[in-house]
């Protein structure tokens, strides 16, 4: 399969995102996604490639993203979590708006505070109207899924120890990149800790 990055260059999100400048520095070069994510990983702010990556993806493949990093690196905390990332999952392999719908509607129930229901919002601000009234439609705003999944990835790393934040945070990205030249999402993990529970 080929890859799976909607860029040729790493400029090209940030003409599709505009926002994503004012939390994330652009490039001074004419580099691929893939490099400056690398770049921004070992320059001075490294959280800023998680938010990167996640607008690199098209929206399923950055939801699958945050979905296996959230559960290698902190498995689902609560049944509450459990059931979201599945119900992510089932949006993730479905991608239709029943499947949508179903997560946004289990998400937007529940405190914004758990990586698994950022990811559900993810997923459920997908597509749809932003608005809960279905005779006034308001188009979703198209960086709001990348937005969340980044959420849903920086909170996962937040329950890592300390000392191994930046490791975790290589193990993601890494895992991403690979997925992202078209290979399967391979296991995210941090060496010395538990494996998390799905």
């Amino acid at each position: 399969m080929g890859s799976r990055i909607r860029f040729t260059k790493a400029k090209q999100v940030f003409e599709t995102y505009p926002e994503l400048s004012e939390t994330v520095s652009e490039p001074s070069s004419d580099v691929t996604p893939e490099d400056y994510a690398l770049e921004l990983q070992d320059g001075d702010a490294p959280l800023t490639a998680l938010a990167y990556f996640a607008h690199m993806l098209p929206k399923r493949e950055a939801v699958w993203w945050g979905v296996k990093c959230v559960v290698g690196l902190q498995g689902a905390r609560s049944e509450t979590d459990r059931r979201i990332l599945a119900l992510s999952e089932t949006w993730v392999r479905e991608g239709d708006e029943d499947a949508r719908a179903a997560v946004r509607a289990a998400a937007e129930a529940e405190k914004a505070d758990s990586a698994a229901v950022w990811l559900g919002l993810a997923a459920g601000w997908s597509g749809g109207s932003l608005s809960p009234n279905p005779d006034y439609r308001v188009e979703m705003p198209d960086d709001l899924t990348a937005k969340a999944v980044n959420t849903a990835v920086v909170i996962a790393l937040g329950n890592v120890e300390a000392g191994k934040r930046q490791e975790a945070l290589k193990s993601c990205l890494s895992a991403g990149l690979s997925f992202a030249a078209g290979g399967a999402m391979p296991i995210v993990t941090v060496k010395g800790q538990a494996p998390a529970l799905p």
